[in-house]
């Protein structure tokens, strides 16, 4: 099922492996023609700090962990670290064949240099935003729109003005597991309330790096985090969507 008005954000490729490469490595993978229609490499940084209260001294770290490089427009963003590969695709969001293709196209030459059999880690996420007209000051019902009640410890008057949830639990699959973040957030323009539906499928198993077993994974997450997804919501919300492409 397609949506002409899908709520994406970001959809989010991830593959982790076991031994750590080297940032020589990593920048001869960038400089594959694969590559090539992506600006030039920004160093990834991750910045530390300590505080030791008896000396009272402040102290920060830095270590590269990597690299990304983006389309110019931003739409496509590459994450390359030590241990891992991340494909980014920013809204708007074609399809899952695109999407998949372009991310795999840019996984098998790194694996191929790097020497990657298998990955210890697959991640599939998808960030969505529902959008909800609303001129009304005192918000929205959200039972109106998912699936989740939100009733606190007490019957309060009103309704539910904000509220985060994160589950985090294993599908009906072996192996493979799922983030769920649902949580109300700043919506785009006034007169609007916004959903946040963030779905995370990810792996708990060993996956060779190419082959038949590394596709049937991807296509069973796609279908797992397509499940989440619609039963996380009402009709109500799905008429937001402007309904289904044929």
């Amino acid at each position: 099922m397609r949506y002409k008005k899908a709520p994406i954000l970001e959809a989010v490729l991830a593959f982790s492996w076991s031994s750590e490469k080297s940032l020589d490595e990593l920048k001869e993978v960038l400089s594959l023609p694969a590559f090539e229609r992506f600006d030039e490499p920004k160093p990834r940084i991750q910045v530390g700090a300590s505080i030791d209260v008896d000396q009272g001294q402040f102290s920060h770290q830095q270590k590269q962990l990597g690299f990304e490089v983006a389309l110019r427009n931003g739409s496509e963003i590459v994450f390359l670290e030590q241990r891992q590969f991340v494909f980014v695709q920013r809204a708007p969001y074609d399809r899952w064949a695109y999407f998949s293709e372009q991310a795999t196209s840019l996984v098998d030459p790194v694996i191929k240099l790097l020497e990657v059999d298998a990955f210890e880690r697959i991640g599939l996420r998808f960030v969505n935003r529902i959008d909800i007209p609303s001129r009304d000051s005192n918000g929205i019902n959200t039972d109106d729109y998912v699936t989740f009640n939100f009733n606190g410890p007490r019957e309060d008057r009103g309704i539910i003005e904000e509220f985060q949830m994160r589950v985090v639990k294993p599908t009906e699959k072996a192996g493979i597991h799922y983030a769920l973040v649902l949580a109300t957030t700043a919506p785009p323009m006034p007169d609007y309330v916004s959903i946040l539906l963030d779905i995370d499928v990810f792996t708990k198993k060993v996956v060779p790096s190419s082959g038949i077993e590394l596709t049937d994974t991807l296509d069973e997450m796609r279908i797992q985090k397509n499940h989440i997804f619609e039963e996380c919501l009402t009709n109500k919300a799905r008429e937001l969507f402007g309904g289904v492409e044929k």
